[in-house]
């Protein structure tokens, strides 16, 4: 096979998801361990002769558990898991898998705490502190089992003193594994944490640049890139979309005669009635000072800027107010600013039609 080729067959087991290289590298190195061991264990436990069934089914299991883990990973199955590698699967696999090779390796038993050291040492760096320590103590307990049964069983075989060397090696790297995984699991757990608190951050940051710190409603940054975005989607053939310019009326008024701090709470009671009554497609944004811009789609603007002026004709707190509106239809092809003129002009003509009205262009 030529390296063109081998390149081609691993883009096709990457896929076309960057997100998911990282994934699928990491099982292809995990199902490598298997393949080996599956090449190497069997090899060297027939060499020493063990029985021929037992080296069969061991290189049947470790490539039966390179290709089902493969299989599981990259068919999207395990992605349901919060451990979408299955690494606590492969380690508990690899462990008994390990502890089978250890009662068929003869003199070279040995060799199998080296990758399971190895293998624990990278499950730490994936799954949780308390998963990491139950593998630590299962595979421990795996090995030193089998070198405890050989010991008792095949004495000649199994000599004591080498079983007690083999298990004391486990033993002094077993504990080592859980301390790591315990300072491991603690720096995971700041980073997420940090990582948390960027992310509100982050999103507070977003909130201060598109909303109004008064009202809460969006600003007029926000105002104008939505705009854009809903002519975009109208031209594309989206539902109607209608533009509102709202400005309250007699609000100079309202600040020189109850102060500017009443004149706040009425721009936060318009914001709320706002939120209250319209529809949730509609968008109420804070465009400057008292006025307001109000997208709306579907076909009935004029029902919902009724239904507003009707919320703001009840309301008495913190003191009675009205607003004038002026309302235009978008058509295809039309310009932010051209529909902000047409909705401006009709807003003029509301407030010389004697205010507390809406106005259409």
């Amino acid at each position: 096979m030529t390296s063109q080729s081998r390149a081609g067959l691993w883009k096709r087991w990457l896929g076309p998801d960057p997100a998911l290289h990282p994934l699928y590298m990491q099982q292809a190195l995990a199902c490598g361990f298997f393949v080996i061991a599956g090449i190497v264990g069997p090899v060297v436990c027939a060499w020493q002769g063990a029985p021929r069934w037992a080296w069969v089914a061991l290189l049947i299991a470790e490539w039966g558990c390179a290709a089902g883990f493969s299989v599981m990973v990259r068919s999207g199955w395990t992605a349901r898991f919060a451990d979408p590698l299955l690494v606590g699967a492969q380690i508990l696999a690899g462990a008994v898998l390990g502890a089978a090779m250890y009662l068929m390796l003869g003199p070279y038993r040995g060799l199998v705490i080296g990758p399971l050291v190895l293998a624990l040492a990278f499950a730490m760096l994936r799954i949780g502190r308390r998963e990491t320590q139950f593998l630590t103590v299962f595979a421990f307990a795996a090995v030193a089992g089998v070198a405890l049964l050989g010991a008792l069983v095949w004495p000649e075989r199994f000599p004591w003193w080498d079983e007690a060397v083999n298990v004391a090696v486990l033993s002094m790297c077993i504990p080592g594994i859980g301390l790591l995984a315990i300072q491991v699991a603690q720096v995971r757990a700041k980073l997420e944490q940090q990582e948390r608190e960027l992310r509100e951050a982050l999103v507070k940051i977003e909130r201060l640049a598109t909303h109004d710190s008064l009202t809460g409603l969006p600003n007029r940054r926000h105002g104008e890139q939505a705009l854009v975005a809903a002519l975009e989607r109208l031209d594309r053939g989206d539902q109607p979309l209608a533009l509102a310019l709202l400005d309250l009326d007699k609000f100079k008024s309202i600040n020189d005669t109850h102060g500017h701090s009443k004149g706040d709470e009425v721009l936060r009671c318009f914001a709320k009635l706002g939120r209250a009554s319209l529809r949730r497609t509609d968008l109420l944004v804070r465009w400057g000072g008292e006025e307001f811009l109000l997208l709306m789609h579907g076909h009935e603007p004029q029902m919902a800027l009724e239904r507003l002026q009707e919320a703001v004709r009840k309301n008495t707190e913190p003191l009675p107010f009205r607003f004038s509106a002026g309302w235009v239809h978008a058509q295809k092809g039309d310009t932010a600013d051209r529909l902000i003129e047409q909705a401006d002009a009709a807003l003029y003509r509301a407030k010389e039609q004697g205010r507390d009205r809406a106005v259409r262009a």
